[in-house]
C-alpha cells in the first residue's frame, strides 16, 4: 500500500469545478453609508482616468488670451494638415510637377528650366500639366505670400534642377527650415533670399555651409547680433565665390578679435 506524501510547502490545488474567488473589497458604489448620486451609472468602478480628474480639478481659462492661442494652434494644425505629403501626387506627376502644383495651389510661384515665364494662380486657375512631363523641371521658386510651414517641405523634395529660392518675408522659416533646405538644395542652389525671416539666427545661417553652390544670399532685416555677423564672414570665408547682402560687419578691429576668440575655441573643440 501506497503512503501518500505531504507537503507542508505546497499550495492545494483547485478544481476545475471550484467558484471564483470572492471579491476583497466592495466597490465604493455598495459601501455602506456612501453617498453617491444617480449618476454613478456613468462611472468607472475601477476608479476614474488620473488626467480627467486633474482636468477637472484645474482651474479652466476661458480669457481672450487663451482663446487666440487655442485658435492659432488650431489654425496651424490645420494648415499643416493640408501641406500632408501625397505619394500618389508624386507618383503620377514626378517630384518637379508635383511640388510645382503643391506651391502654385497655395499661392507660390515657380518657373521651370529654359523658361522665362513665372507660374502663378490667377483666381482658382493656374496652367500646369496633370501628368508627368518630363522636360518640367522647376529652376525658380518664389515664395511670395505662401505660409510654408516645416512639414511642407515634404513635398519639395528631389528638385535636382532648382537654383534660385526666395524665402523672403516667410515668418515661418526658421533654423531647422534652413538646416533642412542646405541639405536638400546643397549640390544645386545658386541663390536663397531669407530676408526679413525673423526667426533665423546665427546658428541657421552656420547650417548654409553644405550649400557648395550658392552665390547670393540676402539676409535683409534679420539680425545684428554679433554672432549674426560672425556666422555670415565665417560662410563667406568657407566659400569665396558668395556675396551676402544685407549684413552691416563689424569693424576691422572688432572682426579680429571675434576671429581670434573663435579660432582658439575650434582649437579647443578639435583638441576634446
Amino acid at each position: 500500500m501506497k503512503k501518500m506524501c505531504s507537503n507542508n510547502y505546497g499550495t492545494e490545488a483547485k478544481s476545475d469545478t471550484e467558484s471564483e474567488p470572492k471579491s476583497w473589497r466592495k466597490p465604493w458604489a455598495q459601501k455602506e453609508g456612501e453617498w453617491f448620486s444617480k449618476l454613478k451609472v456613468f462611472a468607472s468602478e475601477k476608479g476614474g482616468n488620473p488626467d480627467m480628474i486633474r482636468l477637472l480639478q484645474s482651474t479652466v481659462n476661458f480669457g481672450p488670451q487663451v482663446f487666440r492661442k487655442w485658435l492659432t494652434e488650431a489654425k496651424r494644425e490645420a494648415a499643416v494638415l493640408d501641406m500632408r505629403y501625397i505619394p500618389e501626387r508624386h507618383q503620377i506627376l514626378g517630384s518637379d510637377l508635383a511640388a510645382a502644383h503643391f506651391l502654385v495651389h497655395r499661392g507660390a510661384a515657380v518657373r521651370f528650366v529654359g523658361s522665362t515665364e513665372w507660374i502663378k494662380r490667377q483666381g482658382d486657375e493656374y496652367d500646369l500639366p496633370n501628368k508627368y512631363v518630363p522636360d518640367f523641371l522647376i529652376e525658380a521658386i518664389d515664395i511670395l505670400d505662401m505660409k510654408l510651414y516645416y512639414e511642407g517641405l515634404q513635398n519639395m523634395t528631389n528638385l535636382g534642377s532648382l537654383r534660385w529660392l526666395s524665402l523672403q518675408n516667410c515668418l515661418e522659416v526658421d533654423d531647422w527650415w534652413l538646416d533642412r533646405i542646405s541639405s536638400e538644395y546643397q549640390l544645386s542652389l545658386e541663390y536663397l533670399d531669407i530676408s526679413n525671416c525673423v526667426q533665423v539666427t546665427e546658428r541657421g545661417i552656420g547650417a548654409l555651409y553644405r550649400m557648395t553652390k550658392l552665390q547670393t544670399l540676402k539676409v535683409n532685416n534679420i539680425a545684428s547680433s554679433h554672432m549674426f555677423q560672425l556666422s555670415c564672414l565665417m560662410l563667406e570665408d568657407i566659400h569665396p565665390q558668395l556675396n551676402i547682402e544685407g549684413v552691416t560687419y563689424l569693424d576691422a578691429e572688432n572682426q579680429a578679435v571675434w576671429f581670434l576668440h573663435v579660432s582658439v575655441l575650434a582649437v579647443v573643440i578639435k583638441v576634446t
